[in-house]
C-alpha cells in the first residue's frame, strides 16, 4: 500500500482545498470497521481457503471452517487475499504437499496426556492451527500469545519444561520459589463487578493476594529464566508445540511455526525442533502474570458479575520485522505511516530554515541576495535616507 493518496505536492499547482486529516481519519475508520472483527482463527481459515483455491477445489466439510467464519471473511476480502499469499508460500516451499488436504484444526477433538492431566490441567485447545497433509502449523500473525494458561495449565507447562531440562534444576532454590508462587495462583472466583475497580480499591483479600502472586511470579520466574537459559528455551518450546500436553506425534501438537505479516507478503516457516529458533523466541517473549476475566451469564442474560482467575501469558512477535511495521495491527500501520511522513516533512523544513537562518546571519547583503532583492537608495538631504527593497 502506497501513501501517495494521502498527500499532495508540497507546492501544489492546483489550489483545491483538501482536508488531509479527515481523509486519513476516514480511511482509518474504514480499515478499523473491518479489521476489528477479524481474529487469528479467521486468518487460519483464509489460508485453508487459499489452499483450496490453489488446487481448484470446492470448499468442503473437511476444511474445518464454520459458516460463521465464512461470513466474517466475506466482508474482509483483504484477509482472504493474505490467506492465499500465505498458502502460496507454503506450497512453494513445500512442494511435496501439493494435493494434500488442508484443515483448520483449532476446534478439533483432542486428548491430553496423563502427564498433563496429573497437574489438573483440562484445556484441550490444540497448538496446531492448520493441518496440511502431515505438516502441523501454529499460525502467528504479528504480536501473539504462545500461551495464556491458568494455574493448572501454567503449572503443567512449568513441569514440562523441567522434564526436558537438567533434573538438578529442581534442587535450585529459585525453582522452589516459583513452584510455591504458582501454587498460590487464584483459580476461578466470582466477583460482584468488573475487576478493575476491585483491584483499585484494595479491599478484596483474594484479589490482593492474587495481584501479589502475579508480581512475584513475573519477578521470580523471570529470574529463573535468566539463571537457566536451558529451562527458558524448554518452557518456550512447550508453549509453542504442546509436545508434552498432547504427545509429540499427536496432530494437536504443532511442529512448525507459520509466521506472517498481516498482508501475507512476508512469511516464514520455522521448526520447533530448531534450538536456535526456540532460543530466539525465548529471548523475545514477554512474560506476564495477571487476572483473566469473563462476564457471568445466566439463562442467556448478563448478571453483571465476573469470573476471574490467574494466568501466565507469554507474548511474542515471532515476525520480528512486524514489531516496527504493525505493532497491534493494520490500524497502527496506517497511523505510523502518516506520522513518519509528517515527521519527515517537518524535518525537511526544519533543516531548510536552519540553513537559511545561518545564511542570514552572515550579512544583510546575504539576506538580500537570498531573497533576490536589490536595494534602491534615495537621498533626502544630508540626514535622511530610505532603503526600499523591490
Amino acid at each position: 500500500m502506497t501513501i501517495s493518496k494521502y498527500y499532495r505536492q508540497l507546492n501544489p499547482v492546483v489550489t483545491e482545498k483538501v482536508n488531509h486529516v479527515e481523509r486519513m481519519r476516514g480511511h482509518l475508520r474504514e480499515v478499523y470497521l473491518t479489521e476489528e472483527k477479524v481474529k487469528a482463527e479467521d486468518y487460519e481459515a483464509a489460508i485453508v481457503i487459499g489452499w483450496y483455491e490453489l488446487h481448484e477445489r470446492e470448499l468442503d466439510s473437511k476444511s474445518g471452517i464454520t459458516d460463521k467464519t465464512l461470513k466474517v471473511l466475506e466482508s474482509n476480502p483483504q484477509v482472504l487475499e493474505s490467506g492465499k499469499r500465505i498458502a502460496e508460500y507454503v506450497l512453494k516451499t513445500n512442494s511435496s504437499l501439493a494435493g494434500a488436504q488442508a484443515e483448520q484444526y483449532g476446534r478439533a477433538s483432542t486428548k491430553l496426556t496423563k502427564f498433563w492431566t496429573s497437574y489438573g490441567a483440562t484445556n484441550k485447545t490444540p497448538k496446531t492451527d492448520i493441518l496440511i497433509g502431515t505438516m502441523r502449523f501454529s499460525l502467528k500473525i504479528g504480536p501473539a500469545q504462545l500461551m495464556s494458561g491458568g494455574k493448572s495449565e501454567s503449572t503443567a507447562t512449568f513441569y514440562a519444561a523441567i522434564k526436558n531440562t537438567s533434573q538438578s534444576l529442581q534442587k535450585n532454590q529459585q525453582f522452589k520459589k516459583v513452584e510455591g508462587i504458582l501454587e498460590s495462583f487464584v483459580t476461578s472466583t466470582l466477583a460482584p463487578s468488573q475487576l478493575r475497580g476491585i483491584i483499585k480499591s484494595g479491599e478484596n483479600e483474594v484479589v490482593n493476594a492474587g495481584e501479589a502472586a502475579h508480581k512475584q511470579c513475573m519477578t521470580e520466574l523471570g529470574l529463573l529464566f535468566e539463571q537457566s537459559p536451558e529451562f527458558k528455551v524448554a518452557f518456550a518450546r512447550e508453549a509453542m508445540s504442546g509436545f508434552e500436553k498432547f504427545g509429540e506425534s499427536d496432530a494437536a501438537a504443532a511442529e512448525y511455526m507459520l509466521v506472517s505479516s498481516h498482508d501475507g507478503n512476508t512469511v516464514k516457516i520455522k521448526s520447533v525442533y530448531d534450538d536456535a529458533y526456540c532460543s530466539y523466541i525465548a529471548d523475545k517473549m514477554k512474560l506476564q502474570a495477571r487476572f483473566k476475566t469473563s462476564g457471568r451469564v445466566l439463562k442467556g442474560k448478563k448478571t453483571g458479575e465476573y469470573n476471574f482467575w490467574s494466568v501466565v501469558s507469554l507474548i511474542v512477535n515471532a515476525m520480528d520485522e512486524e514489531m516496527d511495521a504493525y505493532n497491534n495491527g493494520e490500524i497502527l500501520t496506517e497511523v505510523r505511516l502518516f506520522k513518519n511522513l509528517t515527521a519527515k516533512v517537518k524535518g525537511f523544513f526544519s533543516r531548510v530554515w536552519s540553513k537559511a537562518t545561518k545564511f542570514f546571519k552572515k550579512s544583510t547583503m546575504s539576506m538580500m541576495k537570498f531573497l533576490g532583492a536589490e536595494p534602491s537608495v534615495t537621498h533626502r538631504g544630508l540626514d535622511s535616507k530610505d532603503i526600499n527593497f523591490d
